[in-house]
């Protein structure tokens, strides 16, 4: 039996020094540290493993790149049973430091706009994993009929 603590992903990472390093995020982020996230799903329990990066594309211009990936307890919307959802969100954020290049960008790809340095870590997966839910969720079972 493992019983190494897992490593946690942290709440904010400084984008300066993040991207001078070339810093990976990989680590646990518990459902029930994201709030809106945790009232859209059946439950707060779980946790998601979260693998970001931050780079420069091809242009040198600064992203962050990832995976997050999880199953998440969501309420069927036909026959109300909660179900697994198996949660695989790829992330891939182009970041700003204004709104002039905000504008430029989102012609061409997801902009973030970075505020005082700090790129909120728990916030981003939280917003990139609501956008990524169903709208109306399904389970997957034979017996699926609603109520």
């Amino acid at each position: 039996m493992n019983t190494t603590p897992k490593k946690m992903l942290p709440l904010y990472a400084k984008v300066s020094s993040a991207l001078a390093r070339e810093a990976v995020y990989a680590g646990a982020l518990p459902i029930s540290r994201l709030p809106r996230l945790a009232d859209a799903l059946a439950d707060n329990t779980g946790e998601m493993a979260v693998d970001l990066h931050l780079a420069r594309d091809a242009r040198r211009a600064p992203k962050l790149e990832g995976e997050i990936s999880g199953a998440l307890n969501l309420q069927c919307q036909r026959c109300l049973r909660v179900f697994a959802w198996p949660l695989s969100c790829p992330v891939d954020l182009r970041l700003v430091f204004n709104e002039e290049e905000e504008t430029r960008v989102m012609k061409e790809a997801e902009a973030y706009l970075v505020a005082d340095d700090n790129l909120p870590l728990h916030a981003i997966v939280e917003e990139e994993v609501l956008l990524a839910l169903p709208l109306a969720p399904r389970c997957e079972r034979d017996d699926c009929s609603p109520h």
